[in-house]
């Protein structure tokens, strides 16, 4: 390598959700592949600005974010890929209405574009817009990935041809309501997008899985080709080969499980290297109970190790021919399944500076360098019953036609299928197949069996969300599933969840935050469900500083009559069910409780909210 190597410059995913301090988030939409409900959560309080560095948040500033962004937010997967928390709090049942799955039958296509769509709207009204583009999956594991983000701004900006296909696809998969796929579409094509130094956007493909798009191939005069891929395949790499008699420099950064997969033909590349395979989510995670780990059982080390991430999933392909350099990179694999359009996928394609080929050479250079195996490689039976459950995982999603009810029974799970009408249970007879509600127990489907009653739960807990496994002997993959609630939730299920939550204390403090609008965090983080309300011994609750004060309350209304206005929906909505809840379990909270109502029933007439508030439909 010749001058001086960089590194490409390092930004979180969440850095690129948050807004700036002075805007909100109008519009989000984000698609992955795979997700896991606590990086949803995570996404959730980024968007909302209310995350902490380490990308955690309070109880009450989750609440905050699902109460600002509902309506707002759609993330969107490939069904049968949304992973269980090792340790699912009982608050992320609300995370439902946020995801939606796509129903791609994994055998033939998959969901696969790794893409964020952010509206916000400034303190002036301004409308602002941020586009990342990458291979990073929306879950908590930790890899060497990479992404394009691009900020609106007209200044130095140009509109990107292909932006629009992106926001229309988007946006037809959210079925967000008042989210018009066409108009969204062509207001994305008017902005005029600003890329990283170095980069210009020559344009960014969209395939929908149709299976109608070109791999790019070196073009005559190429004089180097660079794959970076966590995955390939013979006859993609077949199609990197240089074109005329000129040399062309072949080199491709993969993992030891594909080298060795592959075999002989990977001789052909002038460097083959190698890095460790990508971590994904654990695919059966064992019962909450006997994994569980509080934010103060880690070792600090061991984020520090996260942060690091030395597992290889970004997706790149590099050509340079003379002073032009190209790079295509986003969420397709080095694969014809990826790169031909059977897949959805998202790519960008640009014209890069030497600085940026320096970052790709940094990437290689982190590698090691590794001979092909001289034979291709045959699975075990390890591999063999690993793949047979995840094809099982995939039949069980590709057949999923489930509806949620709940009764004086309990709840109940119908599956009502024409094309599947014994249940959507896999092929294979004598793998397993069971299904739970989010937080209960695991009970087995018997095929043919199209009803199935699993237990009573909780309204503050009921969820779209289910639990499956499918399972052979002692091995087995979990996942979660959407099957929708019949007759729908809605914002009071929300309500009824973020009470039993939040606790009275835990309310206060939300409010807190709200009236005072200085930033301040939450106690504790929302992942943990340990109860909250309690004080310290010895501490009076009416004298703890963190709860709103009259102060508080009469600054807000000064700085933003209509910002308060909607701080008093918000205790109207919530205010009797805590302080019920409060009366049953902890006398002391009451007390409190009823003194801040009594107190917030005085400002709210002394002000007049109360009239307006008569006024509200």
């Amino acid at each position: 390598m010749i001058g001086t190597v960089d590194n490409w410059p390092a930004l979180s995913f969440l850095e690129g959700l948050r807004p700036g301090s002075d805007e909100n988030v109008e519009l989000a939409l984000l698609a992955s592949y795979s997700a896991d409900l606590g990086s949803i959560g995570a996404a959730l309080l980024a968007l909302a600005g209310k995350d902490t560095d380490a990308g955690r948040g309070s109880p009450s500033d989750f609440a905050d974010a699902v109460e600002r962004l509902r309506g707002k937010v759609r993330i969107i997967i490939q069904r049968g890929r949304l992973a269980k928390m090792r340790r699912t709090p009982r608050i992320a049942a609300v995370l439902d209405q946020f995801v939606r799955e796509v129903d791609f039958d994994e055998a033939t296509h998959s969901w696969h574009p790794k893409a964020a769509l952010v509206r916000t709207r400034d303190a002036g009204g301004r409308a602002g817009w941020r586009l990342w583009i990458g291979s990073r999956n929306l879950t908590e594991n930790v890899n060497r990935d990479i992404g394009l983000l691009l900020l609106s701004g007209e200044k130095a900006g140009a509109s990107i041809p292909g932006a629009e296909d992106v926001a229309r696809a988007l946006a037809e998969r959210a079925a967000l309501k008042g989210v018009r796929p066409v108009s969204l579409g062509a207001a994305v094509a008017k902005v005029a997008w600003r890329a990283p130094t170095g980069v210009r956007v020559e344009r960014l493909r969209w395939s929908d899985g149709s299976g109608d798009m070109a791999v790019p191939v070196p073009t005559v005069g190429t004089e180097e080709v660079v794959v970076v891929s966590p995955f390939i395949d013979k006859t993609f790499l077949a199609r990197q080969a240089p074109q005329g008699s000129k040399p062309t420099r072949r080199v491709l950064l993969t993992t030891m499980r594909e080298i060795e997969r592959i075999g002989p033909p990977l001789a052909a590349f002038d460097d083959l290297l190698a890095l460790d395979a990508p971590d994904y989510p654990v695919g059966d995670p064992e019962p909450d109970a006997e994994t569980a780990v509080t934010a103060s059982d880690r070792d600090p080390a061991d984020d520090e190790e996260e942060e690091l991430g030395r597992g290889l999933h970004a997706k790149l392909l590099f050509m340079r021919s003379g002073q032009k350099r190209r790079l295509w990179l986003g969420s397709a694999n080095a694969t014809m399944r990826a790169w031909t359009g059977r897949n959805a996928e998202v790519t960008a394609e640009l014209v890069v500076t030497e600085s940026v080929e320096r970052g790709l050479k940094a990437l290689l250079g982190s590698a090691r360098l590794v001979e092909a195996s001289l034979v291709e490689y045959a699975p075990d039976d390890a591999a063999l019953e690993e793949e047979a459950l995840e094809r099982a995982r995939a039949q069980v999603a590709a057949r999923w036609a489930a509806q949620l009810g709940f009764d004086d029974e309990g709840t109940r799970l119908v599956h009502r299928s024409d094309l599947h009408p014994g249940g959507p249970h896999p092929d294979e007879p004598d793998i397993a197949l069971e299904v739970g509600t989010l937080y209960g127990e695991l009970v087995a489907w018997p095929c043919g069996q199209t009803t199935m009653l699993l237990g009573p739960i909780a309204p503050a807990e009921r969820s779209e969300f289910v639990r499956l496994r499918v399972s052979r002997g002692e091995k087995g993959l979990s996942w979660l599933q959407r099957a929708p609630a019949d007759p729908p939730f809605g914002e009071d299920r929300d309500r009824a969840a973020f009470v039993r939550f939040l606790g009275a204390r835990g309310f206060l403090l939300w409010l807190a935050g709200l009236l005072a609008e200085d930033g301040r965090q939450g106690e504790g983080d929302w992942t943990n469900d340990e109860p909250r309300d309690r004080a310290a011994p010895g501490m009076n609750p009416a004298l703890d500083s963190s709860l709103p004060t009259l102060e508080e309350m009469l600054a807000a209304w000064a700085r933003d009559p209509q910002k308060f206005r909607e701080i008093e929906r918000r205790v109207s909505q919530y205010l009797p069910a805590v302080l019920e809840e409060a009366r049953q379990d902890d006398p002391q909270i009451a007390e409190m409780l009823r003194r801040f109502d009594d107190l917030w029933g005085k400002l709210r007439s002394g002000l007049g909210v109360a009239e307006i508030k008569g006024k509200r439909p």
